[in-house]
């Protein structure tokens, strides 16, 4: 009992210097390393971007007489539409109650002209009445003053010729007063209708001002909205929008295209011309495939960090799938840049690349200058400094067992 109490912390000790043998044997086992070797090398850069189309429809805010429309209902981001659907529809309340009133302002005057009319009628017959009354007066005085001199006294004939006179006088009167109330009478007509005219002008602007305020597909196509000016989102129901502000765009699906961006860091490494193979997000079993039509001279900052700056990449699809492709998508982009056969490589994990000039961490822990040719993400061609076959260390193990 007492020898195999005293051999229990034995063990105890003997398990633990096993352990930390254990663990130090760990620490010490050498870390893997790479070959030199002879391969291809096919430079691919990788990018992210999306769909956008080149050419489409744009249906913005009519220019009215109220500068600021409130958006009242618009359709869902990305819908369908037919040819003349309306796709958005502005408040048009204050549109309706003027047509309204310009509407029962026309009807008055409308029932004004013909009341005026009436009355014209009125007062044309009563004058109409008169010259007849005067026409028969005259006509009665010219046979009272026919009758020859000296049958009557020459006073009667002399009063029967001034009857005569006066007749003439009293129905040129009583014409060129009827004639007086035509021309009047047609003025106020001629004005009145003025005023119906313009204001069944004034009605039909403001019919086309209403329309105006309900926009249609002019094609069949998906509508897209646009986007708000300040807030940088989408517009929704309820923005207040200006004229001249895009609400929908129907794009035209044949002309899509893919916008992309380079990091700074691989500037030079995407060419126009430059072969791409294209992968929507959404369908990634598909390719396309495209190639590179432009790269913007200079870098801009990208809108979420000042810190990251981008060249803009336009990439022309040799195909355009219209069934699946939808402007807005995200899609990965694999630029591929020229082949070389029967190089030299070696692993990038090994290459000090920062250096100047390049080195890399041989297997047995030094170092050695090398000069390097064209990269990919995993390799690079060596022109000289490296053999084939030669072993190396990844540099991530080497600082590691700096730090160890």
């Amino acid at each position: 009992m007492f020898r195999l109490r005293s051999l229990g912390p034995a063990l105890l000790l003997l398990a633990g210097t096993l352990a930390a043998a254990a663990c130090s044997g760990a620490r010490a086992a050498p870390a893997p390393d790479f070959a030199v070797r002879r391969g291809d090398l096919c430079q691919r850069a990788l990018l992210t971007g999306e769909l956008e189309s080149e050419r489409a429809i744009e249906l913005k805010v009519p220019q009215t007489r109220v500068f600021r429309l409130e958006l009242r209902s618009v359709l869902k981001d990305g819908t369908a539409v037919a040819a003349g659907q309306p796709v958005a529809e502005f408040d048009n309340s204050q549109f309706t109650r003027d047509l309204e009133d310009k509407r029962l302002e026309v009807a008055g005057k409308r029932s004004d002209l013909l009341s005026q009319r009436a009355e014209a009628a009125s007062g044309d017959a009563e004058r109409a009445f008169t010259v007849d009354q005067k026409r028969a007066a005259l006509e009665k005085a010219r046979v009272d003053a026919a009758v020859p001199r000296g049958i009557l006294p020459e006073r009667e004939h002399q009063e029967r010729e001034l009857a005569l006179h006066r007749a003439e006088v009293e129905l040129a009167k009583a014409e060129a007063d009827r004639e007086s109330h035509r021309r009047a009478s047609a003025a106020d007509a001629a004005l009145q209708q003025i005023e119906i005219a313009k204001g069944e002008r004034e009605i039909a602007e403001a019919e086309a001002g209403v329309a105006m305020l309900t926009l249609r597909a002019p094609s069949r196509g998906i509508a897209l909205l646009g986007e708000h000016p300040w807030e940088g989102r989408k517009l929704r129901e309820g923005d207040d929008l200006y004229p001249g502000q895009t609400v929908v765009r129907l794009p035209d699906l044949s002309s899509l295209a893919v916008q992309a961006a380079l990091s700074d860091v691989d500037d030079g490494r995407v060419r126009a011309g430059m072969p791409a193979r294209v992968t929507l997000d959404a369908y990634p079993d598909r390719a396309y495939a495209g190639r590179v039509a432009a790269v913007s001279p200079a870098a801009r900052e990208s809108a979420r960090s000042s810190l990251l700056r981008s060249f803009q990449v336009k990439i022309d699809l040799l195909a355009v799938d219209t069934v699946r492709m939808r402007p807005g998508m995200s899609v990965k982009v694999e630029v591929l840049g020229p082949e070389r056969q029967g190089v030299l490589l070696a692993p990038r994990a090994a290459l000090d690349l920062a250096a100047s000039p390049p080195r890399a961490l041989l297997a047995a822990g030094r170092w050695a200058p090398v000069s390097l040719g064209e990269c990919d993400p995993l390799s690079c061609v060596v022109l000289s400094g490296l053999a084939a076959g030669e072993r190396l260390r990844p540099l991530a193990a080497a600082a590691a067992g700096a730090g160890g």
